[in-house]
């Protein structure tokens, strides 16, 4: 029983340190430059919006954390958000500068849409990886950078009164998502270097959004292959 007893306190033990390091193997850059990435976005909408200060600080900082925050939370953890003593200076001095500077905000849109990509693109980046730090099956990693990267926009379109983007058709965001995260999960799949898998998932966001906005691409609507088979069928019948 005794030996039971021990074995039990350092499997806990085990997994109480397992849940403090592996947090600090993700590069505190990269979760803070998306982080800041996010609350400009966030700002931008508001200054798009006409949002009073509160509104708009509100959105920035709900953007810039929103998906650490969603992505810790299906990680089972306590969002670093709060538990870090980096990320709420950093998102508040973010959004700050967001207010202050709303019409020069409103006149990047181009920047701001390259940025907004690139916040994807982190999001997406943060989550695959702590996923995998924490070896979950690669399919729950993607599913959990795609909700990182689209948790914080989600947020921001409830509470600004918007259509929810991430479930309507429109540029690729959600599916940049995905298929970063993927790329992610074949690199490390492939033991492939950690810079070579960010980068590659990295990139493959970046590019799907922002050739999404140059070209128009949009998502594809649902096909109704029973409709289709039905149709030509008739149609074959009517030219017997």
């Amino acid at each position: 029983m005794q030996l039971t007893g021990d074995l039990e306190c350092l499997a806990t033990a085990a997994i109480s340190h397992a849940a403090v390091i592996h947090p600090l193997q993700v590069p505190l850059w990269i979760d803070l430059t998306a982080v800041v990435a996010g609350a400009l976005v966030g700002a931008s909408v508001a200054a798009r919006q006409q949002l009073d200060a509160f509104g708009a600080l509100l959105l920035a900082v709900i953007m810039g954390l929103g998906g650490g925050i969603v992505r810790d939370l299906l990680l089972g953890l306590r969002p670093v958000a709060v538990t870090s003593r980096f990320y709420l200076p950093t998102v508040a001095a973010a959004a700050l500068a967001g207010f202050l500077f709303a019409s020069l905000v409103r006149r990047l849109e181009r920047a701001f849409a390259i940025l907004d990509a690139m916040s994807v693109g982190l999001f997406t980046v943060v989550g695959v990886e702590k996923a995998l730090l924490y070896d979950l099956p690669y399919m729950s990693a993607i599913f959990i950078g795609v909700a990182a990267a689209v948790g914080g926009g989600l947020l921001v379109d409830l509470i600004a009164g918007r259509p929810v983007e991430v479930i309507r058709r429109g540029p690729w965001n959600a599916t940049a998502a995905l298929v970063g995260a993927s790329g992610y999960v074949v690199a490390a799949a492939a033991d492939a270097p950690t810079g070579v898998r960010q980068a590659i998932a990295f990139v493959l966001v970046v590019m799907m959004r922002l050739a999404a906005l140059r070209w128009g691409l949009r998502t594809p609507l649902p096909a109704d292959v029973g409709q289709k088979i039905t149709s030509r069928r008739a149609q074959g019948d009517e030219d017997s």
